[in-house]
């Protein structure tokens, strides 16, 4: 029984962790698009997953 518990939460927890991990990709996508469809040049500074991140869109 708690085998089973410990893999339902697990699996849980990981499904979350990806499922956030991907609407911050996305995001970064869709704030890179918008930014060069006003004409500029857009800046993503992250770490090693898209957790962190920070964005700069400078016009040229």
């Amino acid at each position: 029984m708690n085998r089973k518990w410990f893999t339902i939460i697990t699996l849980t927890l990981v499904t979350l962790i990806v499922t956030l991990v991907f609407l911050n990709e996305y995001s970064i996508h869709q704030a890179t698009e918008l930014c060069r469809e006003v004409g500029g040049l857009p800046g993503v500074d992250r770490d090693f997953l898209p957790i962190n991140w920070s964005f700069t869109c400078t016009r040229p």
